[in-house]
């Protein structure tokens, strides 16, 4: 067995201090991690963005009815023991946004492409993201990790 720690997301501009579009702030939080947990040599381990406790999830929080573009960095390996790494893929619905920031009602879209969004009447929405880990039937043991980022360009 493999165990792989949690795929940490990266939401660039967020922190202490918001992002400013012309005096609006616009606040990206990591809610939490894509975690593939424990992974079989050989076995594809498939997270769902629907999945509530291993799918990735950043919330969004800007002035209402605007719109955002969202931009993914895929990693292609998660690194682990020197010199192992893992293949992971990303297809074509893996990424989903919620104006609603409803797990359960999302638009989904291809994380390998940027993806304009509407935040909600209240500035509001959340973006989910899931993926594939695809050991080799050689995999090494141990843990692995790697960086996911989103880029959320804002437009007032």
């Amino acid at each position: 067995m493999i165990r792989s720690l949690p795929l940490l997301l990266l939401a660039l501009g967020s922190g202490v201090a918001p992002l400013a579009a012309q005096g609006r702030p616009l606040t990206v939080s990591r809610v939490r991690d894509l975690t593939f947990g424990t992974v079989l040599p050989g076995v594809p381990r498939v997270i769902l963005r629907t999945d509530p406790t291993n799918s990735g999830q950043f919330d969004l929080v800007g002035a209402k009815s605007n719109q955002v573009l969202l931009t993914f960095a895929l990693p292609l390996v998660m690194t682990g023991p020197a010199p192992a790494t893992m293949p992971l893929t990303f297809g074509g619905s893996d990424a989903g946004y919620s104006s609603t920031q409803a797990i359960g009602s999302q638009v989904a879209f291809d994380p390998n492409q940027p993806f304009l969004a509407t935040l909600n009447k209240n500035g509001r929405g959340s973006v989910f993201i899931g993926g594939t880990a695809q050991p080799s039937t050689s995999q090494r043991a141990g843990p692995y990790t790697g960086t996911l980022a989103l880029t959320v360009a804002y437009f007032p």
